[in-house]
């Protein structure tokens, strides 16, 4: 129902952010604000979290945003080790074998346990992942509503108001924010209303219907709850995704858009199990073509876009719904410091110089992918030839930013993510690092994995990281760690400072700080607050506080802070 207010007109409620939209981005976001101290409403208008697997594997940079935020192990406890994709003609038929893993298809390193300590991949589908993330939210307080929807919104240079609706009631309020945050999907309608145009093939010439059905088929998938198994015989192609001991999905490929009733799902899904006597109940068909397009513009005011409302692409390389978490990533840091008066809005324009580029070529590389190459027998090959290509660690962390939140005085070469379309928009560029070992402290990429001993535990410099400023310094960096405290004041912000060495704060378990760091002994390196190394030095100056103070402001884009200094 409406509220009122004295005079009879509708009561409005403020709030810093309004996230609408509560997938994986949405109530990440939501997340990553309350870890910041932010405050902000969820709206959704889903009834309830979604039981649909669609995405299932996180990779280890989005399991690194998690374990920032504390859920690491609740998520590895929800999960499982990654799905294996098997063979078999019926569900009840023997397997035939596990066909290449995603680390096979995707060529992930051996040796990538150097890179990050968390697993390459982690099976914690949509399913799983949902309910985890929005228990999580309410009990750290923060404000979700599901069964609403945004019905308007209208932005101004103070912040955006916006119309909700209670589906349940029909009643409906106003809320009063700072900022949009449109996490809607890949129709979002939001960033419709805003008129961003998108970049990309858009929907793609591919045809799938997902056929989500109720059965009692516990029996059949006992030791397979965590696997896609692929349905292949003569008559008959497909997965079936398993949700739980009386839920699954068949995933089948169409030659068109023809529709498939409820009885010819019901007669695909039954052929599929390979049981005619098991009881089968379609719950829901949903026909779907994947698409591939990117938004020209992550931001428009006080609105920004996140997830598929940003960057659609298919599922072929998984990379959906982990490249969304990290978008998010970046804009909640963002929007918290200017929200917290740290930084200017301009701070907020290097959520789009950092993250489109990144996007863009997520979206375009998942033109091609093993699961897809499973139903299309290599046919989608057109859509991205090999020569076109890049390797998938370089998606998932071998990326390096260039923005005004990132200090560095090197100029790299860079991949072309974008060509210049016609209507103006120019090329984007990103630099890619192809190997983990060429992951090695540059400013804007992330911050290094080094094994450290600390209070007489065995923690990661990934594990230093709560949603602040860090700065890392080396076992001379005395002189960096002092002024770090006077630094932050003088600023007004958060800044926790590491020296890592025998008698420092943190004990190099590895002895590797200058090889991982790219900095001697009296270096230091400040990280932002998503894990980014924002600047580094190898100088140590007489009086390193007022440097410190003028780079922070930098990396903040804050005016006329610009310091000429040495980088690494």
């Amino acid at each position: 129902m409406a509220t009122w207010g004295r005079h009879g007109t509708m009561a409005q409620q403020h709030i810093p952010v309004l996230i609408v939209g509560a997938g994986g981005a949405g109530l990440s976001l939501s997340l990553l604000l309350c870890q910041q101290g932010i405050a902000s409403a969820l709206v959704e208008r889903r009834p309830d979290v979604s039981w649909y697997p669609r995405a299932r594997n996180l990779n280890f940079r989005t399991l690194e945003v998690f374990r920032g935020l504390g859920l690491e192990a609740q998520i590895i406890a929800a999960g499982a080790h990654l799905s294996r994709t098997l063979r078999k003609e019926t569900l009840a038929s023997p397997a035939e074998g596990a066909l290449p893993s995603i680390e096979q298809f995707l060529h992930i390193a051996d040796h990538l346990e150097v890179l990050t300590p968390e697993p390459p991949f982690w099976y914690c589908p949509q399913s799983r992942l949902e309910p985890l993330l929005l228990a999580e939210a309410k009990r750290r307080g923060c404000d979700v509503r599901y069964n609403n929807d945004l019905i308007s919104f209208a932005q101004d240079s103070e912040g955006v108001s916006a119309t909700i609706r209670d589906r349940a009631t029909e009643g409906t309020s106003l809320i009063r924010a700072d900022y949009l945050v449109a996490a809607d999907g890949a129709h979002s309608h939001i960033r419709k209303t805003l008129g961003v145009k998108g970049e990309g093939l858009g929907v793609l010439d591919e045809h799938y219907i997902f056929i989500y059905f109720r059965a009692r088929w516990g029996d059949l998938i006992r030791g397979y709850e965590n696997d896609a198994i692929l349905i292949d015989r003569p008559g008959i192609r497909g997965f079936f995704l398993i949700t739980d001991a009386d839920r699954g999905m068949f995933l089948i490929q169409q030659e068109s858009a023809e529709d498939y009733s409820f009885e010819r799902c019901k007669e695909l899904v039954v052929d599929g199990i390979g049981k005619p006597d098991l009881p089968v109940e379609i719950v829901d068909i949903a026909h779907w073509q994947p698409g591939q397009l990117v938004a020209e513009q992550f931001g428009q005011g006080r609105v920004f876009l996140v997830g598929d409302a940003a960057h659609t692409m298919p599922p072929k390389l998984g990379l959906g719904v982990n490249t969304a978490i990290q978008s998010a990533q970046n804009l909640a840091w963002k929007l918290a410091a200017v929200l917290k008066g740290q930084a200017p809005q301009d701070l907020l324009s290097t959520y789009q110089a950092e993250r489109r580029p990144v996007g863009r070529l997520a979206s375009e590389q998942s033109l091609v992918g093993p699961a897809a190459a499973l139903l299309t027998k290599g046919r989608d090959d057109k859509l991205l030839p090999a020569e076109k290509r890049v390797p998938v660690f370089s998606l998932i962390a071998g990326y390096r930013y260039r923005s005004r939140a990132v200090l560095s005085q090197d100029v790299p070469p860079a991949y072309p993510a974008a060509q210049a379309g016609k209507d103006g928009v120019g090329a984007v560029e990103i630099e890619l690092l192809e190997k983990p070992e060429a992951l090695a402290g540059q400013p804007g990429t992330r911050v290094p994995h080094l094994w450290l001993e600390q209070g007489g535990r065995r923690v990661s410099t990934l594990d230093l990281f709560d949603g602040g400023f860090v700065l890392l310094v080396g076992p001379a960096g005395v002189p960096w760690q002092k002024a770090a405290s006077g630094a932050a004041v003088s600023l007004g912000i958060t800044l926790s400072a590491y020296r890592v060495g025998a008698d420092g704060d943190a004990v190099d378990l590895e002895d590797g700080w200058q090889t991982k760091m790219g900095v001697p002994a009296e270096g230091a390196m400040l990280v932002r607050p998503d894990g980014f190394v924002a600047w580094r030095t190898s100088i140590l100056p007489t009086d390193p506080e007022p440097l410190l103070a003028q780079v922070l402001a930098t990396i903040l884009c804050r005016p006329n802070t610009a310091p000429d200094v040495a980088t690494g």
